[in-house]
């Protein structure tokens, strides 16, 4: 009989609360990591090292289920409506929570009230590279050029709305050049077409490019973080070039449902934070031009906000209506 009424009150009781209840002992079963990327790009393998590392720590499985496309914000909106349990982690990022809630004009999830961050991860700068044979190699010698001819010269991105289309909309809205954009599918054919000649430039997440740098079939002219990357240290930054303005990352992070136990947060950061301070893991990141971060959830949370107002800036000047 008191096993009945056991059984009764904990059918009856809220979700969240049986589920703090369950928060030590998390997880019990396979965990879902919920990848807005296609498999293969750099997102996606850092997705997966740490699924690795993290169902090694917790004896369980760290499955990564790919949603693409909208933006990031399929994947987003599958957690945001998933059960506060654990069992729904979402690879958050600069699409998700700071560029989508001002490209959409309905988001199906607000980044701030649906999503909670649980782990920073890291960091990878943009890099913009160029034909071997253009002559405006150079930030400097770029924007003294587009300056001189405006409009003449074109750069592809993946489309519109994405981190590196948008890192080039900063770029001429802060040093006031002219440049054509040029939409593609995503950074390979861009990337393509650069190599046959039929655009100048290209710009991608520094990982997408490195290939073909490192072959000497594309010339790097700037990185966008706010140091050079270990991926590319001969390659100079916007910084560098007098543009202090012209940081950009696109950044990485675990995000879980709104009123997710912080128990099973808890568990979540310093089980990632320990995978990020392992070796192999740090150099196949980086590798990549990823740089494992060290943000609080906090600070994660503040920065978060500031990329979500400095870009809703970026799009309203470009003239990007919501779709």
């Amino acid at each position: 009989m008191k096993r009945r009424v056991l059984l009764g009150a904990l059918g009856t009781a809220p979700f969240a609360q049986r589920v703090l209840a369950q928060g030590n002992d998390w997880p019990t079963r396979n965990v879902r990591i919920v990848c807005p990327f296609t498999p293969g790009g750099s997102q996606d393998l850092i997705a997966r090292r740490l699924s690795v590392k993290l169902g090694e720590q917790f004896g369980q499985s760290f499955v990564v289920d790919n949603r693409s496309g909208a933006g990031g914000s399929i994947a987003a909106d599958s957690v945001a409506k998933s059960n506060p349990d654990g069992y729904s982690v979402l690879l958050g990022n600069i699409g998700s929570h700071a560029l989508v809630p001002h490209l959409h004009a309905k988001p199906p999830y607000n980044a701030f009230t649906d999503l909670e961050t649980a782990c920073w991860i890291g960091t990878q700068p943009n890099l913009l590279a160029c034909h071997p044979d253009f002559p405006h190699d150079t930030p400097q010698k770029l924007i003294a050029a587009a300056k001189a001819a405006p409009g003449k010269y074109s750069y592809g991105s993946s489309g519109v709305g994405t981190s590196p289309s948008l890192t080039m909309e900063l770029v001429k809205q802060k040093t006031g050049v002219d440049l054509t954009f040029i939409s593609y599918r995503g950074a390979s054919a861009a990337a393509a077409d650069v190599l046959s000649g039929t655009i100048p430039m290209v710009i991608a997440n520094i990982d997408s490019l490195m290939g073909q740098v490192n072959a000497g079939k594309l010339k790097p002219i700037a990185s966008t973080g706010a140091q050079r990357s270990g991926a590319a240290p001969n390659t100079p930054t916007f910084v560098e070039a007098g543009f202090p303005d012209l940081i950009v990352t696109s950044w990485s992070l675990w995000a879980v449902p709104a009123k997710t136990p912080a128990a099973i947060k808890e568990k979540l950061r310093l089980g990632t934070e320990k995978a990020l301070q392992q070796p192999d893991v740090i150099e196949s990141m980086k590798v990549g031009g990823f740089d494992p971060g060290t943000l609080s959830v906090a600070e994660a949370d503040a920065f978060i906000k500031t990329e979500y107002q400095r870009w809703g800036e970026v799009i309203r000047a470009a003239g990007i209506k919501p779709q």
